[in-house]
């Protein structure tokens, strides 16, 4: 219980509700759970010399957010008048946290002073290279990667980054030489599993790889990472850049990206899905939501969003919105001709309610399927010599960047394989070397552009 004197000062109908309580009990442990790398770095702001400022600066902005004004009157209670102590017991039933633990959680959870969890400097976009000539590097250099070490601003977001392999790979790889130039990377990456879940396995992140990202000063390496956070969320995900060097994504995920639902309506993906999946619905595993997929007899469980499909062009619109370039990696044949299908621009190539199969792609999608077929493992060749590229994609997620009517894709390049020599890769890419029914994946490469307005 709150002091009486306190209580009496809240009208009846300002006065919190337990649910109230531990829904923003539940909202705060998420902002905690979702950024451990930026939770690790508010240890500094509550050291004994920095603490007050902390506490007037999580004032001002609980004063200012767009709170219930019982749970503000709270909080600012909660953490008392400057030169008093805050109030752990009342920190405790908002927070589930004591004192300093609540206090860092409350400063994920209301995003402020991320100039204080990491060394971000400012962004120059007028002196990176325009997308020909980001082109005309990639024509000539096997390793898109190496693009970073021309970047004035190395820069890199991983979509759906799973155990954070790839990650380590591309530090160990490129802060030594960054280094060197006194220029540090950065790295972002997301991944939908929430972190603490029972599902998703070995393609969680690793903790062991979060505390070693940790361990860099921020003029070598600025790393975050947020879990629980699905793709089209990081549209309005706080501390994401607007634009970074290279934006990837790993062994993209199907069916979440194996049907366009702008092509092919949702019944017929569903009674697809059932017809070569098995039947499934959505269950409750411990108290968590999880899918329940019916697949040769035996019942297999998944993440609740597993089936959830968005598509190929979301995700080419939140690759081509964030970044310069594009790379995606270990990508399995359902997933390829269906990315393929968006972003050539005959008509022919993207029926409507048909399903890609083995059977009809060959007839779809002609001489081009004849050639791409036809590529060896290592092999690499140029989409935009084999046939026109859209010339414009409209948007079709929220948040429309301002001035820009859509985007298109400069140059698309094509290869066969999964691991490249010299590449860093994801988890993914390396175990297609242990799965001998499955065909070689794919990877494409992409410079974006987005088409301002006149």
């Amino acid at each position: 219980m709150l002091p009486q004197s306190f209580e009496d000062n809240i009208p009846p109908e300002n006065r919190v509700q337990p649910d109230e309580i531990a829904e923003f009990r539940q909202t705060v442990k998420l902002a905690r759970e979702q950024d451990p790398v930026g939770w690790e770095a508010t240890r500094k702001l509550v050291g004994k010399h920095r603490l007050h400022k902390t506490r007037s600066e999580l004032a001002d902005r609980i004063m200012q957010a767009p709170l219930a004004v019982h749970v503000r009157e709270r909080l600012l209670h909660a953490l008392g008048e400057p030169g008093s102590d805050p109030s752990s017991g009342l920190l405790k039933q908002l927070t589930g946290l004591p004192i300093s633990k609540a206090i860092r959680a409350l400063y994920l959870y209301f995003q402020i002073g991320q100039d204080l969890l990491e060394n971000d400097s400012a962004y120059d976009y007028d002196n990176e290279p325009t997308a020909p000539e980001i082109a005309a590097f990639l024509l000539t250099n096997p390793n898109p990667y190496d693009f970073l070490l021309r970047s004035a601003n190395p820069t890199i977001l991983d979509l759906g980054a799973g155990d954070l392999s790839f990650e380590e790979e591309l530090v160990d790889q490129y802060v030594p030489q960054l280094t060197a130039h006194h220029r540090a990377l950065v790295v972002h990456a997301v991944d939908r599993l929430q972190p603490g879940s029972q599902f998703g396995g070995v393609y969680h992140a690793s903790q062991e790889r979060l505390r070693k990202f940790s361990t860099y000063a921020p003029n070598a390496l600025q790393f975050r990472f947020w879990g629980g956070i699905d793709m089209v969320e990081s549209l309005t995900l706080h501390g994401l850049r607007p634009t970074y060097t290279i934006v990837t994504c790993h062994a993209p995920a199907t069916p979440t990206f194996a049907y366009e639902p702008r092509r092919v309506s949702a019944g017929i993906i569903t009674s697809h899905l059932e017809r070569t999946k098995g039947s499934f619905r959505t269950i409750r595993v411990h108290g968590e939501e999880a899918l329940e997929v019916h697949h040769r007899g035996k019942a297999l469980t998944f993440p609740a969003w597993k089936f959830v499909v968005q598509g190929p062009r979301t995700l080419l619109e939140l690759m081509a919105r964030r970044g310069r370039i594009c790379v995606l990696s270990a990508v399995d044949n359902e997933v390829f001709w269906e990315i393929l299908s968006q972003l050539v621009d005959d008509q022919r190539a993207r029926p409507a309610d048909v399903i890609f199969t083995k059977d009809n792609i060959p007839d779809i999608f002609g001489t081009l399927y004849q050639t791409l077929s036809a590529l060896k493992v290592g092999d690499r060749l140029q989409l935009g010599h084999l046939t026109s590229l859209r010339s414009i994609l409209p948007y079709h997620l929220p948040l429309k960047p301002s001035g820009s009517s859509g985007y298109r894709f400069h140059s698309v390049e094509i290869r066969r394989g999964a691991v490249f020599q010299g590449i860093p890769a994801s988890f993914t890419a390396r175990q297609f070397s242990h799965m001998r029914e499955e065909s070689p994946p794919w990877c494409l490469i992409l410079t974006s552009q987005l088409i301002q307005d006149l």
